[in-house]
Formats: C-alpha cells, sequence, structure tokens
C-alpha cells in the first residue's frame, strides 16, 4: 500500500508527493477536511519555494533507500 496526501480543488486531484509511474495502483480517495484558507497559502507557498522539493535530493529522507538496488 503506499499513501500520498492531495488536494481537491472542485475538479481535479492534484497529489503533494510522488507516486511511481511505472506502476498501476489501485486508490481510494477518501475525502478527510475541508482545507483552511490559511493551509490553502501554505501549499501554494511550498510549490512555489523553488527549494521546496530539496528534501529529494537528500538520501537520508529516502524511505525507500533501503529497496534501491545500487
Amino acid at each position: 500500500m503506499l499513501a500520498v496526501n492531495g488536494v481537491y480543488n472542485g475538479e481535479t486531484i492534484e497529489l503533494l508527493s510522488p507516486v511511481p509511474k511505472d506502476k498501476k495502483y489501485k486508490v481510494i480517495v477518501t475525502f478527510i477536511e475541508e482545507i483552511s484558507s490559511k493551509e490553502q497559502q501554505l501549499i501554494r507557498d511550498f510549490g512555489e519555494n523553488s527549494n521546496g522539493f530539496d528534501f529529494w535530493l537528500n538520501e537520508n529522507e529516502d524511505l525507500y533507500q533501503d529497496y534501491l538496488v545500487k
């Protein structure tokens, strides 16, 4: 099972974490709670930050690094 956070904007669902594109997954979409305006701003700010995804470059942040074939 793979769990990722996402945001529904009334028309589409935007995933906030990367998902492997080489596999197909069954999906269950659960709407947990409405996002506050403060949370909406935080999400926009995170996406606009040019170094917002720099953690992907850090091997210590890679949850799956133990499973990678080197």
